[in-house]
């Protein structure tokens, strides 16, 4: 008995170094979506720069939608806004913000100083919303069908290579299914 108690520190950080092997090949970017295929929660929040305007879940039906998770404090979301302001004016979907657990002029702020790539923000203050949606982080981006209902997350900055990957095959998925095509 006594020899196994020596053994017993040696079996324990064997089985940590195995959980740690196979938590490393994880991908970051792929993390479990558990909203996956179910519509947006239902939600009322205030716009971000229309204090007076308020934002359902109502707004992201009728089209296609990618909302990007996104706070003042987050470096990756400062980096990725050059890549948003080249998606703002695509017709094939509309670019909405998520604003995360911010400070509404620091907020403001930034997207006065690099320039606002979204048609409209949801302020989201206390993180309300972005629990609903099962938010790991920022920036994450969601894919949202014309019925409101959640297809996609990717958590991460969005680049050029990214969205070619991720996001125009579903995009173009999603549009071959509101035509009445198969996918």
């Amino acid at each position: 008995m006594n020899r196994l108690k020596l053994f017993l520190p040696l079996f324990l950080v064997l089985l940590m170094g195995v959980a740690l092997y196979f938590g490393l090949k994880q991908d970051p970017h792929q993390l479990g979506l558990t909203q996956q295929d179910k519509p947006m929660p239902e939600f009322i929040a205030e716009d971000l720069l229309l204090r007076n305007k308020t934002f359902s879940q109502q707004d992201f039906t009728g089209h296609i939608t990618v909302l990007n998770v996104w706070a003042s404090w987050c470096p990756s979301c400062k980096l990725e806004f050059p890549f948003l302001q080249t998606l703002r004016e695509r017709p094939d979907f509309k670019l909405y913000g998520l604003n995360y657990r911010d400070n509404r002029p620091a907020a403001l702020e930034v997207l006065n100083k690099l320039g606002n790539p979204y048609i409209r923000s949801v302020y989201d203050p206390n993180g309300k919303l972005a629990l609903e949606l099962g938010v790991y982080g920022t920036p994450e981006t969601y894919l949202i069908d014309s019925q409101g209902i959640i297809r996609y997350r990717y958590s991460g900055e969005l680049n050029q290579e990214v969205w070619q990957k991720e996001f125009q095959p579903k995009i173009e998925v999603l549009q071959n299914m509101a035509l009445g095509g198969s996918s």
